[in-house]
Formats: structure tokens, sequence, C-alpha cells
């Protein structure tokens, strides 16, 4: 497991190094089902969680917030092109 302790860190640091634990970790994945010729396998929030040194609840909001500003976007592409 990955801990992601406060490193006296902006919160543009904290997410940035976030963002790069995620991206390790899918990559990783990609990697080894190429390697074992298979599917990437998915992960659930508490791998994921687990992984970079969230709580489950903590996963959960940020996820809930990110897809939130993903449905606004869309809606506002949305609009532009009407």
């Amino acid at each position: 497991m990955i801990y992601t302790e406060s490193f006296n860190e902006t919160r543009s640091q904290y997410e940035e190094r976030i963002d790069a634990l995620l991206r390790d970790m899918v990559v990783e994945e990609a990697l080894g089902a190429l390697e074992d010729d298979r599917p990437p396998r998915s992960f659930a929030l508490q791998d994921i969680a687990d992984h970079v040194g969230l709580g489950v609840t903590t996963l959960f909001s940020v996820e809930q917030g990110a897809l939130k500003n993903f449905k606004n976007l869309m809606l506002k592409l949305e609009e532009n092109d009407e």
C-alpha cells in the first residue's frame, strides 16, 4: 500500500500527487494486462483507496464531485452546440 502522508504541501501539490498515484495504478495494470494477454481488470473503490492512501468515504466524495463537474461540463458543451 502507498501512503499519502501530508508533506506540508499545497492543495494543488496534494492533488497532483494523488493524480500521479492514480495514473501509476492504471498504467501498471495496463502493462500487466498486455504482458499477460488479458483484459485490464476493474478496480473497486477500496482498491483505489488503498493504493492512494485515502479512506473510501473520502474517495467516494472525490468521485462524486468529479462526476458532478463532468456532468456540468457536458451540459455546457451541449448548450454551446445548440
